[in-house]
């Protein structure tokens, strides 16, 4: 392409990290914070950037110039096309469950709160007021998750850089869980995620009983996380970018 023998593409729609698309080896890494090479031209489309990166320049740099912006314009017309859609049922699935679980919390409590008043309980308070109580902490727990998930699905706030790995680790220990977590690269996984960042994220699978394993891997838009139910197959994706968690990120452009 335009003299090079060697060459590679690199995106991210938010313009924070180089994210591997396509060509040779001029990088080692699949997602490089700051990208550097012997000859590098860059090209944007709001946050959106690309870097077309060579060992050397080609023989059409104006050529390879125009290329690179209506590729980048390319990439980032379909990539929030994709987001656009994964935020639309997230959102939708997000607020069913959110508000199924409160829809019966909240009858729980009518009823129970009812039946105290009429004296229906009067032989089982100590049971009633254990209920009351287990109750109203799930809906906080619920309502506290759901807040915080949200937090992240902000398009281009910004955070702190976290390793997906260990993160989901510590979250997934914290929770008492024995689940098994595999990175499929050679190299660390990060993501920079707004608002609660990728921990928030975490905390919601590792709370997920029925999910036994989690495998991360490169993603054309940074990285992927994968989780897997015990004794079945994938139960679940999370999108680099997505997942579980939308913004860019640091050595990966999402978690």
């Amino acid at each position: 392409m335009f003299g090079l023998t060697a060459f590679e593409l690199r995106y991210d729609r938010f313009g924070h990290v180089a994210v591997r698309c396509a060509g040779g080896d001029v990088m080692e890494r699949h997602v490089e914070a700051e990208p550097a090479a012997a000859w590098m031209i860059e090209a944007r489309c709001g946050a959106a950037a690309g870097w077309l990166l060579a060992p050397h320049a080609p023989a059409d740099v104006a050529g390879a110039r125009a290329w690179l912006e209506v590729e980048v314009a390319r990439r980032t017309a379909a990539a929030w096309e994709r987001h656009a859609r994964a935020l639309a049922a997230l959102d939708a699935d997000l607020i069913e469950r959110l508000t199924h679980r409160l829809r019966t919390d909240v009858m729980t409590l009518g009823t129970v709160a009812e039946g105290a008043l009429t004296g229906v309980f009067a032989d089982e308070s100590a049971e009633v007021a254990a209920e009351l109580r287990r109750t109203s902490q799930e809906a906080q727990r619920r309502m506290t998750a759901a807040r915080e998930v949200a937090t992240v699905l902000a398009a281009g706030s910004t955070g702190a850089p976290e390793r997906i790995d260990d993160t989901l680790r510590a979250e997934l220990e914290g929770a008492g869980r024995d689940a098994t977590v595999t990175v499929a690269a050679d190299e660390a996984p990060w993501t920079r995620i707004g608002g609660a960042g990728w921990a928030a994220a975490a905390r919601v699978l590792a709370a997920a009983d029925r999910l036994a394993a989690f495998t991360i891997e490169p993603d054309e838009d940074g990285w992927r996380v994968t989780a897997t139910a015990a004794g079945e197959g994938t139960a679940a994706g999370e999108r680099g970018e997505a997942a579980a968690a939308p913004p860019g990120g640091m050595g990966g452009s999402g978690g």
